[in-house]
């Protein structure tokens, strides 16, 4: 495959979208404040730039002082450039990434409180984007899902204003999705999470288990997909690269590999859809945690539905720039098929494995495979924050549904998730389900009436 023909095909997702790619002969240069670069959230937001912005240009430079990589992440002290750069060129092999001060005319992306008159800044669970210094207070804790945050605004913003200044500030934080920073000191990293299984290991589905493994390898990993790693794919996932493509690998295995190697001992890849897999149908009570449910094919919400899940997490992109979070909480108003209903034509009517061989599709499956990288890593980093944050008192700490908005100045409103009439859950026992779930982690947060 020639250049051209890589880059048509790099780019397919992003066109399909209605967007052109970023100009290539534009560099990008990241840089950072020496301190924030020191410390855990300042080294989630230095390989988080590196990874998103190698995938949103070909021209990345790295132009902060090389450090050895925190020994609380992954890959703990190694050289941040050279892991970096590896990174960015293993996802374009056409791409101009190496490390060297910034230049007259290239654009800055500058991680920090302070350095530079427009700054990408997380602390905590809070992130900034505007002009400097910094409103965030000072969080001590290693938590990392705010720097990640910034960095998806600030990529949002040089996307859309190709290049422009910071001048209009954004604060929010991740951990109630509000537009204003918050003093919380809870640390997710190194915490154990339990079993989460993640059905669809695509965009979303392998970036929302790479920003779990950026906090934490102690929990035990299930991936369910039977699709395979295209070109195509490379942009909108942290995890996936060329070399992938070019031997076509399943997308689990290309999971399950990132996951054992960065110290998640307990990994199992099963190339097949939801409904086919017996790590799904087989699984005893219990067993799974929590379910990132991330695909959208083979009605992919009835099989999930009919099989008395744990407490769901997701994230969906949008045609409008916006990501929305959605939780599903058992014994709630809402389930995942009052949202994604079934299409009439092709619902099926017995039980979830029945063998039936008809196409059947949810609204949510009819949507064109579309997105920018951006919004899938915003979906995933949203769904890992709240599988991070589902230990903590009080849980849950936002609306059922919070979108993200990144069309224009940034936006995040929280609303509940209502009820659909004749919806399948309506008939569903909740006793059945009550024993379903019974002994998993966070059994505790169903809201099953008495």
């Amino acid at each position: 495959m020639d250049q051209q023909q890589f880059y048509d095909l790099l780019n397919d997702r992003m066109r399909r979208y209605g967007a052109s790619p970023l100009d290539p002969m534009q560099t990008v240069t990241i840089t950072a404040s020496p301190d924030h670069l020191a410390s855990y959230d300042g080294q989630v937001a230095a390989l988080v730039a590196c990874n998103l912005l190698g995938r949103l240009s070909p021209s990345v430079q790295i132009g902060f002082h090389d450090i050895a990589i925190h020994p609380r992440l992954p890959w703990a002290g190694r050289s941040l450039t050279e892991h970096a750069l590896g990174g960015m060129r293993a996802v374009d092999p056409f791409g101009n990434y190496g490390a060297r001060p910034i230049n007259t005319g290239d654009f800055r992306f500058h991680l920090g409180p302070d350095g530079h008159d427009a700054l990408v800044h997380g602390s905590g669970w809070n992130a900034y984007i505007g002009q400097g210094p910094s409103p965030l207070p000072l969080i001590t804790s290693d938590v990392g899902v705010g720097a990640a945050l910034s960095v998806v605004l600030g990529a949002a913003h040089l996307f859309r204003t190709r290049f422009g200044a910071m001048t209009v500030p954004f604060v929010s934080n991740a951990w109630d999705w509000t537009n204003a920073p918050i003093v919380i000191n809870f640390s997710p990293v190194g915490i154990s999470l339990g079993h989460v299984m993640t059905a669809g290991f695509g965009s979303v589905g392998s970036t929302a288990n790479y920003f779990l493994a950026l906090a934490t390898r102690d929990f035990r990993a299930s991936l369910i997909d039977h699709d395979k790693v295209r070109v195509q794919n490379i942009t909108r996932s942290p995890i996936f690269t060329d070399a992938h493509a070019k031997i076509d690998l399943v997308k689990v295995n290309a999971g399950a590999t990132f996951l054992r190697e960065v110290g998640v001992k307990d990994v199992d890849a099963d190339p097949v859809a939801l409904h086919e897999s017996s790590l799904w149908n087989l699984r005893d009570s219990g067993s799974i945690d929590v379910l990132i449910s991330a695909a959208n094919e083979f009605n992919v919400r009835y099989h999930i539905e009919m099989g008395f899940p744990p407490i769901q997490l997701y994230a969906t992109t949008g045609r409008n720039w916006q990501t929305t979070l959605m939780r599903h909480t058992p014994g709630a108003k809402a389930c995942s098929l009052c949202v994604f209903p079934p299409d009439a034509r092709f619902a099926p009517t017995t039980c979830a494995t029945d063998g039936s061989s008809a196409r059947q599709t949810t609204v949510e499956e009819e949507r064109t495979d579309a997105a920018l990288p951006f919004l899938s890593f915003a979906a995933g980093l949203m769904t890992a924050a709240e599988v991070l944050k589902l230990s903590a008192r009080r849980y849950p700490l936002s609306p059922e549904r919070v979108m993200l908005g990144l069309k224009d100045q940034p936006l995040l409103i929280g609303t509940p998730l209502p009820h659909r009439n004749g919806c399948l859950c309506e008939s569903r026992h909740a006793g059945v389900h009550r024993s379903a779930i019974a002994g998993s982690r966070y059994a505790r947060l169903a809201c099953f009436e008495i």
